[in-house]
């Protein structure tokens, strides 16, 4: 859930005001001390999103998404010493605006403290490959229909059974040493899930893609999604009760991944 600070960015210009309404397509970055991580591969995903969906160009550097990020986290004081969430929105028109959300308990990228039950939801976004507020809403109607159920979030499954890998938030299962995700396309792979990917090289890990189905989930040692926080390890689904050993080892890796 977003938590908006008073002031936003409007194509560079700090202002005090909302979101607006409408279709957007976004990208969650990690920022730290105010400064934004991975602007270049942030950048790159709202290009081939824009050119895709909206027939439009991106013409803003990653240099220009740094400093825009720097100065509306300079205007809302967000503290130096814990991550924070700058939310970029790109809309139809060409316009982009950027909020920060409220500072996390966290400094930089962690296996996160709390380990949730899921559920699985029948439910998939249109285009789930790339980052849209379809995508987004879609993913809160799901957790919220997981919630009245007894579960803190929901694994969502389309109409064939395979599970959904959001671009925003990936999923990843682990069967012993190896670590598997659904298929993604080179220019659509999302920063998150790029980062679990990096992560894993140079080690004693194996990184597969293939489509994920709900047996493949009932047989996994591990689930673990990964979001701009770092690494979210599903506790249990069901009755079956899922580990965390691989999942902490990413997430001590993120740190350290580079791109």
């Amino acid at each position: 859930m977003t938590t908006q600070s008073r002031y936003i960015s409007r194509d560079g210009e700090v202002i005090c005001d909302r979101f607006s309404e409408g279709a957007y397509i976004f990208q969650n970055v990690h920022t730290f001390g105010g400064e934004a991580r991975h602007a270049a591969a942030h950048i790159a995903l709202l290009c081939t999103a824009a050119r895709r969906l909206f027939g439009i160009e991106v013409h803003i550097s990653a240099d220009e998404l740094r400093r825009r990020i720097a100065r509306l986290a300079e205007a809302c004081r967000m503290p130096s010493r814990v991550s924070v969430r700058a939310i970029v929105r790109l809309y139809p028109s060409g316009v982009m605006e950027i909020a920060c959300d409220e500072p996390s308990i966290y400094a930089g990228y962690v296996l996160r403290s709390l380990h949730p039950d899921a559920l699985f939801v029948h439910m998939a976004p249109p285009l789930p490959s790339l980052p849209t507020s379809a995508a987004e809403h879609t993913r809160l109607m799901a957790d919220a229909l997981a919630r009245t159920r007894g579960a803190h979030t929901a694994i969502m499954t389309d109409g064939e059974g395979y599970a959904v890998s959001e671009s925003a938030q990936p999923l990843f299962t682990v069967s012993g040493y190896t670590v598997t995700t659904p298929p993604a396309a080179a220019a659509e792979e999302s920063v998150e899930r790029r980062l679990v990917r990096e992560a894993a090289l140079g080690t004693d890990l194996v990184f597969t893609e293939r489509r994920i189905t709900i047996g493949d989930l009932a047989a996994a040692d591990e689930i673990f999604t990964a979001d701009h926080r770092g690494i979210t390890s599903v506790a249990r689904i069901g009755g079956k009760h899922y580990m965390s050993i691989i999942a902490e080892r990413i997430a001590a890796r993120l740190e350290k991944a580079t791109f």
